[in-house]
Order: structure tokens, then sequence, then C-alpha cells
């Protein structure tokens, strides 16, 4: 089919085979898990293909489909963006994977939420034989062979039997030179997979990090919304992960007790989207593991959607401050970071304490100390796993990145379970500091769980 053809065909596509496909894509796997994407699949193709809208307006699917105000701010809120750009990513791999083989295709361009089908060509394989000519000529001339001449000294047995030995030591060579190549080639695809996928590498990196890395399912990686903690010092009043969602603590900021100004550096903070650079470290670590992996998805816990919490493996970077999502395990936890933000002030509580251990782990009066966690554990469905790396602060929270990350680190609970599944396991650390960079981890307890 021409290019020309595919154009007229599509031409003729009616509305209902367009509609037929948006339900295929609803109904196959990778949009099973995700309701809210297919809710905005679905809401878009409805005002396309059967109510023929040209275009639809950010604010109107905020409302529609994520329950937002009319008038709310989309300056502030780019809720419909974030989730419009995961339902690109979606769609480019359903056409790749299960809808492989559709001829009609569905984009939506980025900068529009209007569905954009259009005719793919299925180009089977290409076969191509040479042909002879039923008049060539096979007859051999007698000058196209020239035959070796053998010496009169030398009999012909003699003769095969010295070219035998000389062709057994050629072969030989041959064969050692292949090897030495072989060799040489499985050295090298080795020292490059350890390069680009160094999890692989390390016996202890490959127990534990296969639970994330090894299968082809989706990993978040979610780092934390400093810009909440900002706000949370400032109004010295924590902010839960409902409000934080719904964007209720805005709210917060027409308080009668709040100062003109205070209002005023309140709205400034909220319109900003900031990070730590402790966090970004602790992802780029993770994503390091594996440079090659394109199901390694980086987000923000202001842009992050709950039903991906739910539905994919998840690792969660940074203090309950400044990433709420963590509030959802903390019942699942014997270690947790206590947060008061009435105080400004961090520490790590035990809930069962065993011999030797402190019920709270307070700061020490210096700067330069801090304790974190490291919580590995199944995800809120069950059937996915979930990684909590937390800490009193940023540096603390790096130096947990760094032990999950390292041969030392889990070799410390690999040994508690040598063989099998990796087990599910909260550690404690105490870390010290000298101008921002961690210097030295220790672990002060761990917990391992029956998987």
């Amino acid at each position: 089919m021409t290019k020309a053809a595919a154009e007229q065909d599509l031409a003729e596509t009616s509305a209902d085979e367009c509609w037929e496909l948006i339900e295929r894509i609803r109904d196959s796997q990778k949009f099973k898990r995700a309701e809210r994407l297919r809710e905005l699949l679905l809401y878009i193709a409805t005002q396309s293909i059967k109510r023929g809208v040209s275009a639809i307006p950010e604010q109107e699917i905020g409302g529609a489909v994520f329950g937002r105000s009319s008038d709310y701010d989309t300056s502030l809120d780019n809720i419909v963006r974030v989730n419009a750009s995961e339902l690109r990513k979606r769609l480019e791999h359903y056409f790749e994977n299960e809808g492989a083989q559709e001829t009609l295709v569905v984009e939506i361009p980025r900068g529009a939420y209007i569905p954009v089908f259009y005719r793919r060509l299925l180009q089977g394989e290409e076969e191509s034989h040479e042909t002879l000519d039923a008049g060539t000529d096979f007859s051999i001339e007698e000058n196209d062979i020239e035959l070796e001449e053998f010496s009169a000294s030398t009999s012909l047995p003699e003769q095969w039997e010295t070219n035998s030995r000389r062709g057994f030591w050629a072969m030989a060579g041959c064969a050692s030179l292949l090897a030495c190549g072989i060799v040489f080639l499985l050295w090298r695809n080795w020292a490059l997979q350890a390069e680009i996928r160094p999890w692989k590498a390390d016996p202890a990196l490959r127990a534990f990090w296969s639970e994330f890395l090894g299968s082809n399912e989706e990993v978040d990686i979610v780092t934390a919304d400093t810009s909440l903690a900002l706000v949370e010092d400032i109004l010295k009043r924590p902010v839960s992960l409902d409000d934080y969602l719904d964007y209720k603590y805005k709210n917060n900021v027409d308080l009668p007790d709040l100062s003109p100004e205070t209002r005023s550096t309140v709205n400034m903070v909220l319109g900003r989207e900031l990070g730590s650079v402790g966090d970004f470290r602790v992802a780029e670590r993770v994503m390091r593991l594996d440079g090659h992996s394109t199901n390694l998805k980086l987000a923000s816990a202001r842009a992050y959607a709950p039903e991906s919490i739910k539905a994919n493996n998840v690792i969660l970077i940074g203090g309950p401050e400044s990433n709420p999502w963590i509030e959802l395990y903390k019942d699942r936890m014997d270690f947790y970071v206590d947060f008061d933000a009435t105080q400004h002030h961090s520490r790590i509580v035990n809930r069962a304490p065993t011999a030797g251990e402190q019920s709270n782990y307070e700061l020490p009066t210096g700067p330069n100390h801090g304790y974190s966690i490291v919580a590995f554990l199944p995800n809120l469905s069950d059937n996915r796993v979930a990684l909590i790396i937390a800490g009193t602060d940023s540096q603390a929270t790096l130096a947990a990145g760094e032990w999950v990350t390292s041969h030392e680190g889990l070799a410390a609970i690999r040994q508690k379970v040598p063989s099998g599944r990796f087990p599910f396991f909260e550690v404690l650390l105490a870390s010290s500091k000298l101008v921002g960079t961690p210097l030295r981890t220790e672990v002060k307890a761990i917990r391992v769980h029956p998987r």
C-alpha cells in the first residue's frame, strides 16, 4: 500500500473503527491498572470522536477527569500535563507490544489533548532471491584451474603427508586464534554489561535489585517536593497526603493569623516545585544501576498519581515532610521518620525496640550527624514491591541511598537469608558527614520480614 493509498484509507475510516481501537487500548494490560489514565483517554476520545470537538482546554480536563474546580490555576497544578505525558508513553508501548498488529494508530500530539488517528503499513518480510539465467555456462575451461606441479624427487604419498601436517597446524593455529577471539569478545561483552548494568555484575546487588530491574515492570522513582517542606516550616503546620493531593493546603494561605508578608511568601513558594540535591543524587545512583532500562520513570511527589503507587513498583525518596506518599507505608514499618512541623525537628521512631536499641533516635547537637531508614516492603496492592529511602535531612537520605546501592550494604542483609529471594527488610542507619558529604554510615538496627 502506498502512502497516498494509506491516507485515502484513513479518510474512509469510520468513527466506529476509531472507537473500537480506543476500547481495545482501554482493555489492554498496560491500561488495566491505570484507572485515571483510562478515564483521561476515554474522555478526550469521547469529546473528539463522538462529539466532534476540535480542541479541549486543559482546565476542562482537570475538572472532568481529575476533580479540579473549573477555575483552578493550571500554572500551579500540572496534573493534566503530567498524566497526558504518561498517556502518550503508554500508547506508544501498546502499539509496540499488544497492539503491534494494529493498522490504525492513535496519538496525542504534544501541546494538545485531541487524539489523532493514522494508518501504518505492516510490511512483511521482503523476499530477495537472485535467479540464474537459463543460458549460463557452467563448463570449466582447462586454464581455470592450475594443478600443482610435484617435484620429481617427491612421491605422491609423501607430498600428501607433508600437506596434511601443514594443514593440521594451520587449522590448529586458526582454532587457537578463534578461541582467543571468542574469549576476548566474551570478556568485552561482560565488561560492557558491567558498565551499562552494574547491578548484574555484583552478586549482592543482583540478588536485591533484580526485584526492580530484572523484569519488564515499570519502576517509579518519586523524589521529594521540598516546596511542601518549606510551606510547613512557614505555617508551622503539617500537611497530610489527602490535603496535598487535593491542594487543600493552599487554603492555609488564607488563615487569619497570617500576615500579608507571610501570605505572599507562601504563595511564592507554592508557585515553585523545588527539589533536594541529596534526593536527586539518590535517584541518579539508582538509575545508574541500569543505564539501559526504559522502565525506570522519574517523577516528583507533586506530580505523582495515586493509581501508579498501587500498580507499579515504586521507590520513594525523602522524608515525610517533603514526600507525603511515605505516609501510606507508615503503619507497615517498624522504623519511620517522624517530623515535628512546629519545632522543625526530625527523629527516627522505633516501634518495637529490641535489646540494646532505643525507642527514639534523636539528632545530636552537632550538625554533622543524621539518621535514615531503608525499607523494602510489598507495595500497597501486595503484588509489586516498594523501597523507601528517607532520612532526617537530605544528607542522611543520601547516605541511605548510597548504602542500598552498594555491595557492602546489601551483603549485610543477604547474610541473614543467603539463598532464595531477597527478604523484605528494614534498616536503621546512623551517618556522619563533612561539608555536606556522607563519610561513614553505620547500621544501628535491622528487621528482616518473611515473604
